[in-house]
């Protein structure tokens, strides 16, 4: 067992890092600049501020059925929006809690496509924060649990 789970963490790793080496990685015969298509935010560098785990407890009949948790980046603009995002961050955590319960509470038992969450949750950011200050938000980790009723 410790075997395997050796073999997947190394595999992990390195396909992170040929990832990053294919995507990610500059090469310098490719230095020129690059105008992106839509001219709405354009960023130079890469700032990243990782959100609180938002969790929400789905009911069925009155009784608690399972938990729908999520694990949220955000990708700012600049590095100083890091503060402003750190003052509205009450705010956003609710924003992004009662949609996040809607969406799973509108498609009970129904699986939930992960790009429709993200979508959800910028929607939300970009509402709540400003579209000048989010450039992107990534869906780290989904995770639905279940809990089995017992009967009696």
């Amino acid at each position: 067992m410790k075997k395997i789970l050796i073999l997947v963490v190394i595999l992990l790793l390195g396909g992170g890092a040929g990832a990053f080496f294919l995507l990610g990685g500059k090469s310098p015969e490719t230095e020129e600049e690059v105008k992106p298509k839509d001219e709405k935010l354009v960023v130079g560098e890469h700032y990243y501020m990782r959100l609180d785990t938002i969790t929400v407890t789905l009911f069925e009949n009155d009784a608690v059925a399972g938990l729908y948790t999520a694990a949220l980046t955000l990708e700012l603009a600049t590095a100083e929006q890091r503060s402003l995002v750190s003052a509205a961050k009450s705010r956003l955590r609710d924003a992004m809690l009662r949609d996040l319960y809607s969406l799973v509470e509108r498609r009970k038992g129904i699986d939930i496509p992960l790009d429709s969450v993200k979508r959800r949750m910028r929607s939300t950011a970009i509402r709540e924060l400003g579209a000048d200050v989010v450039v992107d938000l990534f869906v780290e980790n989904v995770l639905r649990k279940d809990i089995e009723q017992k009967d009696g």
